[in-house]
């Protein structure tokens, strides 16, 4: 379940980011102040992502920020960042509007948020509905809504 993982403080609406690390960094800053993740753990993700690429990018307007557990997690959480302006992690990526960040502390214990995420990701219209929503409020009340519809 999503409310298993997300706080409502952890949604936020941001006009723009400059580029992806600033996006990186923006999705993951919650997080990091409530110690669910260390600074590290997003330097982890701008590292791979030099060596790698945009391994994160999942389809047009969505990216699943992630890295490995023991790179600074401390706690499992998710945080969402609606982005009103997309960003492009890479030359060859999609646009990207919605930053899910992922902190898992094990390869299991988050696969059921991951099974509901991946439903809303393919629900033809959710994705725009998200990230055309007035405020933070509406996001996390989205989702609760797509979440219970899912665990019924």
């Amino acid at each position: 379940m999503i409310l298993d993982m997300l706080k409502q403080e952890n949604v936020q609406i941001v006009e723009r980011v400059s580029d992806w690390k600033e996006a990186i960094a923006v999705s993951l800053q919650s997080l990091e102040e409530q110690n669910y993740v260390t600074k590290e753990y997003g330097e982890s993700i701008i590292r791979i992502t030099e060596e790698m690429g945009p391994y994160y990018v999942l389809t047009e307007d969505v990216a699943l920020i992630h890295g490995r557990p023991e790179s600074g997690v401390r706690e499992k959480q998710l945080a969402i960042t609606v982005l009103r302006n997309p960003i492009q992690f890479s030359e060859n990526s999609y646009p990207v509007r919605l930053l899910v960040a992922l902190a898992a502390t094990d390869p299991e214990s988050h696969l059921s948020v991951m099974q509901t995420l991946a439903e809303l990701f393919m629900s033809e219209g959710s994705i725009n509905d998200l990230v055309n929503a007035e405020d933070a409020k509406q996001v996390y009340e989205y989702l609760v809504e797509f979440d219970r519809k899912v665990q019924s």
